[in-house]
């Protein structure tokens, strides 16, 4: 009997203990408490899960330290696999934006939070990069059309919480594994199969008053924009966000709303400063890098020559004539057609 009780499998990790608003004091837990020990020392054994499990009943218990971010938040997607990136990303999103105030430990925090969520982007990148490495059954899982909505859902936070790593952790080391993390998942997002569209009704004619509105939203207007001038592309989780909160200045400055529309104005400056256009257009890229890390033996070589008269005068011939620089390659002996 007591054989059979400790078969029995355990339930899932509690997944909203940090992505709802805390009013709680700051916890202070003393870095020799012996929760916190365990904690780590299974952490440092690589049991993801109990470690996970362990940091669980301390935040159940009302502990909220950001040292128990990181492992809580590894063992959510170990269990959940990408469908838990929307919690994962909210959790990290509430934690450093709303929350902060309710974490301890009061002293040296944010140090003690960059080393944590730095430890947690690390091996959780090295996880996405092993299974994609082996394309074993989790990979399967993962490459699955029903991943696409959670990972769209996750990237639409995922510029909130870049900014936000800068705001409470002014020396963090978290910006780049989460960028890395951001670009992998939008890679992958992009290589996931588009579920077929259900069948539309024949459209309705319309009077000609109403076919001559603008659009309402800027993503329509986009749609409607890149439709008539030419071929378009999706538009991503990052860059629909950001065209919403553009409109939403556009509103409160119509409004005379000026502090609301202040703070849109510093979140959009930051987002300028920081634009990075894998994570806004990652449909114009993934061709470029697929080929890239497809012919990588080929053309890293080449790419340690750029100090040849041939490869400079290719990289002249490209500035100032495309055409003429492909058309080349592809007459090699200079023969026009």
């Amino acid at each position: 009997m007591a054989e059979s009780a400790k078969q029995q499998p355990l339930p899932p990790l509690e997944l909203h203990l940090l992505d709802k608003p805390l009013y709680g004091e700051a916890s202070d837990l003393e870095s020799s408490d012996e929760r916190l020990e365990k904690v780590n020392a299974l952490v440092s054994r690589s049991d993801y899960v109990d470690a996970a499990r362990a940091a669980e009943a301390l935040l159940r218990q009302g502990v909220y330290d950001v040292r128990l971010v990181g492992p809580y938040l590894l063992g959510l997607f170990i269990e959940g696999g990408l469908e838990s990136m929307p919690v994962v990303f909210h959790s990290l999103s509430k934690t450093l934006l709303l929350n902060w105030p309710s974490f301890g430990p009061r002293e040296r925090k944010d140090v003690f939070a960059d080393g944590v969520l730095r430890w947690f982007l690390k091996v959780l990148n090295k996880h996405l990069e092993h299974h994609e490495r082996l394309k074993d059954q989790t990979w399967q899982r993962w490459s699955l059309p029903s991943n696409r909505e959670p990972l769209e859902q996750a990237l639409a936070l995922s510029e909130e919480i870049f900014s936000a790593f800068g705001r409470v952790m002014p020396r963090n080391g978290c910006e780049a594994p989460f960028r890395r993390l951001s670009q992998w998942l939008e890679g992958h997002l992009a290589s996931l199969p588009t579920p077929a569209p259900p069948d539309e009704p024949e459209p309705e004619e319309e009077p000609e008053e109403e076919e001559s509105q603008a659009p309402s939203r800027p993503a329509e207007s986009l749609r409607s924009a890149s439709s008539s001038a030419g071929p378009s592309m999706p538009i991503s989780p990052a860059l629909a966000q950001l065209m919403s909160k553009l409109a939403a200045f556009d509103t409160l400055v119509e409004r005379q709303d000026f502090l609301r529309a202040s703070v849109v104005a510093a979140d959009v400056l930051n987002v300028v400063e920081h634009f990075d256009p894998r994570v806004y257009l990652p449909a114009l890229f993934s061709r470029f890098f697929a080929g890239l890390s497809t012919n990588a033996e080929q053309v890293e070589p080449l790419l340690q020559s750029t100090e040849t008269l041939s490869f400079r005068a290719l990289d002249q011939l490209y500035r100032v004539d495309l055409e003429t620089f492909l058309a080349q390659g592809a007459n090699p002996d200079g023969e026009g057609e």
